[in-house]
């Protein structure tokens, strides 16, 4: 099957969709306007940061950390190349890397569980990947990045996927995060799309759906815009792999840091819970001017996330428009169906589970 997702490793260059699948389309709606500029800059403390806006003043409030420091949950174990390479598991898994269908996903939770216990004797069902900082300064997650430092609008550029884009931002708005600080959420991707999340971290494949007959791709896409695609379940697709796309050229950042050196921090915000970098004043700027630079985000801000409004006066829609219509496969009802029809070796039941737990929402 030419039609589908592919992955390449080691280098890592990301999920893209095959040339011959997407051909390039221009968009008749009009550039969205200037989001407000806040006048400080992203810190790694709590702060309050007055954003001017031409209806009113508004207060946004920063990026905040975890006042509590974690202890290292592996205790006394040595933190050497073996502790390097087991944290490489955690995060890489089997070369996707998982990481990139969010950090609190059920793989490397579990994971990550099993080998504290395995190292302490401890079980603590309670870890997740803030707890060891995501094993941030991983040698080998610089090696599986093969050396990284693609900036966003490397990526983008790289990836000549305007539909990849369109989606995670039509996510990334829907949800108020922010482009480049904020990560599309394991909790989001398994509830929208559970699906394809299932698939892709299980099987580690992404045309499941379509070898199996369950998602077809038509020939031609020429014109083909996500608001009016006919077929819902291509949609949710193409929507999926933006958002994983985009998590993905967030890793760079994490681990190899295109706007300067070694990592930027992230953390998980004390009041939210969400995964978010707090870049330095140097790196933010140069975070924001890079994404600036890309053709469409010339009006995106890092500091606050694209409004609904903004995102309509760019693509001439609003992105609940598309995301509150799921596709038959990625139902609860469809999903439900699809993990019945498995046989007992295709069936994993931590995965199952988090995913269930997530579409009770």
């Amino acid at each position: 099957m030419a039609n589908h997702l592919s992955y390449s490793f080691k280098p890592i260059v990301g999920v893209a969709l095959i040339a011959s699948l997407l051909t390039s389309c221009t968009t008749s709606a009009t550039q969205a306007t200037e989001p407000a500029t806040p006048s400080g800059n992203v810190e790694s403390s709590v702060s309050e940061i007055t954003a001017e806006s031409s209806e009113e003043e508004t207060v946004y409030t920063g990026l905040s950390v975890e006042t509590a420091p974690h202890e290292n949950p592996f205790g006394d174990f040595v933190l050497d190349r073996s502790y390097n390479s087991m944290a490489a598991d955690i995060l890489n898994g089997y070369a996707l890397p998982e990481v990139m269908y969010g950090f609190d996903n059920p793989y490397s939770i579990n994971k990550l569980q099993e080998e504290v216990y395995d190292k302490t004797g401890f079980l603590n069902t309670d870890l997740t990947l803030s707890d060891v900082n995501y094993f941030q300064h991983n040698p080998f997650m610089v090696d599986y990045l093969d050396g990284g430092k693609m900036s966003f609008s490397e990526h983008i550029v790289r990836s000549d996927d305007p539909y990849m884009l369109e989606g995670a931002r039509a996510v990334l708005s829907s949800l108020g995060l922010r482009f480049g600080i904020d990560e599309i959420p394991a909790s989001y991707l398994m509830e929208r799309f559970p699906r394809y999340y299932y698939d892709v971290i299980q099987f580690h494949y992404d045309a499941r759906a379509i070898e199996r007959g369950d998602l077809k791709i038509p020939d031609s896409m020429d014109g083909f815009y996500l608001r009016n695609a006919s077929d819902a379940d291509l949609r949710d697709y193409l929507i999926f792999y933006g958002c994983v796309n985009y998590n993905m050229y967030r890793l760079d950042c994490v681990y190899s840091n295109p706007y300067g050196v070694g990592c930027i921090t992230q953390v998980r915000d004390a009041k939210t819970g969400k995964h978010v970098l707090v870049p330095s004043d140097s790196e933010a700027q140069a975070m924001q001017e890079d994404i600036n630079s890309v053709p469409g985000l010339e009006n995106i801000s890092i500091y606050v996330p694209e409004t609904p409004k903004e995102f309509y006066e760019y693509y001439g829609y609003y992105p609940d428009d598309i995301l509150k219509i799921a596709g038959n496969l990625n139902t609860k009802d469809g999903f439900e169906a699809y993990i019945n029809s498995l046989s007992s070796s295709e069936y994993n039941e931590l995965y199952v589970t988090a995913i269930e737990k997530s579409l009770e929402k």
